[in-house]
């Protein structure tokens, strides 16, 4: 049966493998074969996901992959690594690659008619039927998996198993065939299909690998009911491009999980089409919308920005980029997509070691950029792009507007000049804190970029999803909270245009950015209103102030959590400005490029400069200028010039002057919905239009969906029972983890405090020291021992604590995103078969409630990563996976403290 081709189309392709693609078909049979000489046995232990496997611990490169050669050597560098987290961590990309070959083989086999590149496959199917069900489901970091540490990655690889399968028996039917086929039914994929479908993720870009995967093995079990769950369902494909998938085909969170997610969709699109399923008209126009969206973005130098958890100026100029315009265009004919490959496929570009022959299945890895050809890209355009292309012509990169997702872009100069205004959607789990974020590019030159984000299990990463590692405002020293902008205005006819939204960022508090974009320099507006005065932040990347201003060294204020920022900055100083609070601002590059600039932020502003991490897998730090103000009511205003055009700018009361090297100039006046230019005789006026274009929200909860009687008020004495209804699982159900319990009991003994005990009647005690390092990832390595979680809020002091008893007492570490201005004594014992914890909380008077939550962690021998969590706000439901030490405080449970003890 075959996946996403129909029979006969599967048939037409032979002529196409040996005639119009054979140079592609007959590449990837290069590549392959070592693998059909001597077929490689099939791992026999799980990949394992940690800080330093896979990385060079000097700058953080990925280390090389060469899927015949097992050593570990950093691109960068060229060090060695050798040992057990490397080789856990090379299992990831291997086990892909290997699944990716066998389809390979597959393909070959039945277009070219290639006998051995068909027993490679079909010993390989037999190996991975052999060993699949060998491998542990434990240890996992997002969701349940026997080869891998996420559920996602064995959907890939289980996507590259059932397409081979599928092929296979559609080329060449025979008795020995039809025996494999039900071993890898019964072996693979009915267990791996049962496992996917235990862990749905929502909206995630995860979950469109896990539909994609279900429904290919729903048609090889011919499981009708597990085929419409994927297609139908809540998080099903077409939810996921009715939802997820933004109007402007767009993925919510941004660029790089656009890329990712939408090839999912194509598979998911390509599987329901083979199988009869033809697409809603608008999801289908959506779904096509998919493949042009990221280019409309691109910056000069064709590299992606790096918004939200993006890797850092990542080139278009890959093979996979190329190959979703090739599928793009089998979709439907379009343009933007053949203008695109035109510059993909441009002869003038070298082409370097594309990475085909290493890559790992759908996972995306990036390499240099490289000149390409069609005959470059993967089996995906050997069984599905068109025969022959159209004409390809590059269309000049043109100003635009996503306003689903929420980013205009003006472009200059033929599109080599680049301005954005990020402000729409918030990005989800995988977004920024950085709502009016701006951007200035010029050619190759990064004047004010995104840094994007590194590894996920650096701590840098917290870092790179601060406000402050962005160009963006931030309130009262604190990241922005995860909100949505809304668009005021956009407009742009080439010589003047502009871009203004605004974000409320507190309660009551709405920031505006205006950015109006001339042939040669832009003029940067931020303005606030609250209703009461904040503290407004602007940092200004990869500049610093001209002339003589005097510093003092002093540290910079701002919240202590991590994802704040402010532990990342050194050299901190206080700039001494002018009392009108202006200053001339440069940035320069090696090759003696500069960026000028004039800011105007009003005499009780301050500023403040200090270095930063530069973006990830770059060497050194950069410099950072914050720009602060206190007030109601207030605005900062700046004007930029790449090239030299502009010598001076001058402000009196709401007229901006800007004089030019030609002598000319320019006059800018601010109105409540509209900003005039006036360039000598000419006047241009560009006009707000008041409504938002941000209309579309994804997938929240009103209220946490494990929570038991959140809304319920308690009273004192109380004790609680936590089982099952409270277990938050991992691989294992409640039942499955040996039905854990605790009790948690909660008095008054004094009318200034509070006792929780918390007795753990069954527990190995497995306490991790809260010294103990982490090899596997950023949180505390106690986590994945005995610990207790404790949550507490009383009146306008809160703590956050996880607590771990050892030989003497019970050491505690806080949790950020709380005050710990809460008092909290704790002690603990062993009991006959495991332990008993008390807090005491010093409450104080005055507080009618207070509010509790309390998390016991639970582990057992054999296991790397914690098992499960009792959590006394409830857990049914829910998946401990990513969760760290982290709880949201609108969870806690209320008790009444109206009668004293």
């Amino acid at each position: 049966m075959t996946l996403i081709v129909t029979a006969p189309e599967l048939e037409a392709r032979r002529a196409v493998a040996v005639g119009e693609l054979a140079p592609l078909a007959a590449g990837l049979r290069r590549e392959l074969a070592p693998l059909v000489e001597a077929p490689p046995e099939v791992p026999r232990e799980k990949a394992l996901l940690s800080r330093s496997g896979g990385r060079c611990i000097f700058d953080r490169a990925l280390l090389r992959f060469d899927p015949y050669d097992s050593r570990h050597f950093c691109p960068t560098c060229g060090r060695e690594y050798v040992g057990g987290l490397q080789d856990r961590f090379r299992l990831y990309w291997y086990q892909l690659w290997l699944a990716e070959r066998v389809l390979h083989a597959a393909l070959l086999g039945v277009l070219t008619d290639d006998v051995g590149c068909r027993s490679a496959a079909t010993t390989l199917l037999d190996r991975h039927a052999e060993q699949y069900l060998r491998l542990p489901n434990a240890d996992n970091v997002l969701g349940p998996s026997r080869p891998f540490f996420s559920t996602y990655l064995e959907s890939i690889w289980l996507l590259q198993i059932a397409i081979a399968l599928g092929i296979l028996e559609a080329g060449a039917p025979s008795p020995e065939l039809s025996s494999l086929g039900a071993r890898v039914r019964d072996r693979i994929i009915a267990p791996s299909a049962a496992l996917i479908a235990s862990f749905d993720e929502g909206m995630s870009n995860r979950q469109v690998w896990n539909n994609a995967a279900l429904m290919a093995s729903a048609r090889l079990l011919d499981d009708r009911v597990l085929f419409e769950r994927a297609l139908h369902g809540p998080s099903g494909l077409e939810a996921h491009l009715g939802s997820a998938l933004l109007s402007d085909g767009s993925w919510y969170e941004g660029e790089n999980y656009h890329l990712f997610a939408h090839r999912g969709l194509w598979y998911g699109e390509r599987i329901a089409r083979a199988a009869g399923h033809t697409l809603p008209a608008a999801l289908d126009d959506r779904y096509h919308e998919g493949f042009a969206a990221p280019f409309r973005t691109i910056l000069p130098d064709l590299t992606y920005p790096s918004r939200r958890d993006s890797q850092h100026a990542v080139s278009i100029r890959q093979p996979r980029f190329a190959e979703a315009c090739e599928l793009g265009l089998v979709h439907r004919d379009d343009e933007r997509l053949t203008s695109m490959l035109a510059r993909l496929y441009d002869p003038e570009v070298a082409i370097v070691d594309t990475g085909r022959a290493e890559t790992a299945a759908d996972v995306e890895r990036n390499l240099p950029a490289t000149g390409l050809t069609r005959f470059d890209l993967s089996w995906r355009t050997l069984l599905c792009a068109l025969p022959a292309l159209p004409p390809l012509v590059a269309q000049p990169l043109k100003s635009d507007l996503l306003p689903a997702q929420g980013i205009g872009v003006l472009r200059r100069d033929e599109g080599s000049v680049y301005v954005s205004l990020d402000y729409g959607h918030s990005g989800g789990g995988h977004g920024h804190p950085d709502r009016l974020n701006l951007t200035l590019a010029d050619g190759t030159r990064r004047w004010f970029d995104d840094p994007g984000t590194g590894s996920y299990v650096d701590p840098t990463l917290h870092w790179y999803r601060s406000t402050l590692a962005h160009n963006a405002p931030l309130v009262d020293g604190h990241s922005q909270p995860r909100v949505h902008g809304a668009l005021l205005a956009f407009a742009d006819d080439d010589r003047s245009g502009w871009i203004s939204a605004q974000a409320e960022l507190a309660p009551g508090l709405i920031v505006r950015r205006s950015v109006v974009v001339s042939e040669d320099y832009l003029v940067d507006e931020l303005h606030w209103e609250g209703s009461e005065a904040h503290e407004i932040a602007l940092p200004i990347h990869g500049v610093n102030v001209v002339g003589e201003h005097a510093k003092s060294p002093s540290p910079i204020a701002g919240r202590a959590d991590a994802e704040d920022g402010f532990s990342y900055l050194t050299d901190t100083a206080r700039v001494h400005l002018p009392v009108a609070g202006e200053a001339t601002l440069r940035a320069t590059t090696p090759d003696g490029a500069s960026l000028s600039g004039w800011t105007f932020a009003g005499a009780d502003a301050t500023m403040w400069s200090a270095t930063v991490p530069a973006p990830p897998e770059r060497d050194g730090r950069l410099p950072l200028l914050l720009v602060r103000k206190r007030a109601r009511v207030g605005n900062f205003l700046s004007v930029w010039s790449w090239n030299g055009a502009v010598t001076a700018v001058d402000r009196a009361d709401a007229t901006l002057t800007v004089t030019r090297r030609d002598g000319s100039k320019h006059r800018h006046v601010r109105t409540d919905d509209s900003w005039i230019v006036e360039q000598g005789q000419e006047s241009i006026t560009l006009s707000e239009v008041r409504k938002s274009l941000l209309g579309e929200t994804v997938f929240t909860h009103a209220t946490p969906p494990g929570s038991l009687e959140a809304l319920s008020v308690h009273s004192l004495p109380a004790v609680f029972e936590m089982g099952e209804p409270h277990y938050r699982r991992s691989e294992f159900t409640w039942q499955g983890a040996g039905a854990p319990r605790a009790t948690v009991t909660v008095t008054r003994p004094t009318p200034g405090t509070v006792l929780v005990e918390v007795d753990v009647p069954k527990s190995q005690r497995l306490f991790v020291p809260l010294t103990t390092e982490n090899q596997l990832d950023n949180e505390p390595a106690s986590i994945n021992g005995d610990s207790v979680q404790l949550y507490a809020i009383a009146g306008a002091r809160s703590a956050g604590l996880l607590l771990v008893p050892d030989p003497s007492s019970v050491s505690m570490r806080h949790v950020d995103g709380w005050t710990n201005d809460l008092s909290v004594d704790a002690r603990w014992r062993p009991t006959s078969a495991g332990y008993r914890l008390e807090a005491t909380l010093h409450i104080g008077g005055g507080s009618p409630e207070f509010a509790l939550d309390v998390i016991v962690n639970e582990v057992v021998a054999g296991r790397a990563r914690r098992r499960g969590q009792l959590v006394l706000s409830g857990g049914a439901g829910e998946f401990i996976y990513l969760r760290g030490d982290r709880n949201d405080p609108s969870r806690l449970l209320r008790f009444s403290l109206a009668r004293d003890v």
